[in-house]
């Protein structure tokens, strides 16, 4: 579904993206783990266009960028990023049903009266997740959680191909969290999940790419690349993986 090809990002003679490979398939779950600044949510922001690669070629959903309709791509993926918060000044005025509607056909704000089918599918799609009883709710007065759960739910409710959670729990608590991650935990959506915290590894992961300083370190299948000696090297410490009852990873510095 989605292929990179030995793409190079430079910014102010900085080299973010060093020649990167890498190849995501359908029905596959992918973790993008790395340190802050590893280039993680440089490297999808290249999906929507939000950067463009210095070098190198990107394929999603076999039409290759710059010789298809890009627009078609971007309608098949959703990307929660904390580049949302450029549209909290419309966000805050509209209730959860009226953000989750939006998503339906991928725009900020309401300025048309919503059709009884799209009213009824999103009502439906509330109740699906439990947070019915959350429609009626400001996103000003949200929990950080909440807000997050709005958001993705406003991603997923037209049902897109790929969706990319880019440090979905980054400004969350520990409850929060927790929310989260079980809330996303059964979603059988393809998931790109972006994260430099290990213990956000959610069951459902299938594989895994580690970038450290622009650059894979190694990818591949999850019980693959989720070693000790690979961690180590993210990490640069003496690390050793092991899992809890939750099913994910946490790591021990020895």
């Amino acid at each position: 579904m989605i292929e990179f090809k030995n793409i190079y990002f430079i910014r102010d003679d900085k080299v973010l993206l060093n020649d990167i490979n890498l190849k995501i398939n359908k029905d596959e779950n992918w973790l993008v783990l790395g340190p802050n600044g590893s280039g993680k949510s440089t490297l999808f922001s290249l999906l929507n266009v939000y950067t463009v690669a210095t070098k190198g070629s990107m394929e999603v959903f076999g039409k290759v960028f710059g010789k298809s309709n890009w627009n078609e791509v971007k309608e098949r993926i959703r990307i929660v990023s904390s580049t949302m918060n450029k549209f909290n000044d419309t966000f805050y005025k509209e209730t959860v049903y009226e953000i989750v509607l939006s998503g339906l056909h991928n725009k900020i704000g309401i300025f048309e009266k919503e059709s009884d089918e799209d009213r009824e599918k999103t009502l439906e799609f509330l109740k699906k997740f439990d947070f019915y009883h959350m429609k009626d709710k400001k996103y000003s007065v949200l929990s950080a959680g909440e807000k997050q759960k709005a958001l993705i739910l406003r991603s997923l409710i037209s049902n897109p191909e790929i969706l990319i959670l880019d440090e979905p729990c980054a400004s969350l608590d520990l409850y929060q969290r927790e929310k989260i991650l079980d809330f996303l935990k059964d979603l059988d959506n393809n998931l790109i999940y972006i994260t430099h915290d290990i213990s956000e590894t959610l069951p459902n992961i299938t594989h895994v790419v580690l970038l450290k300083d622009g650059e894979v370190l190694a990818k591949g299948k999850r019980e693959d690349v989720l070693t000790d000696e690979n961690l180590s090297k993210l990490y640069d410490l003496n690390l050793k993986i092991f899992y809890g009852n939750n099913n994910r990873p946490v790591v021990e510095i020895l």
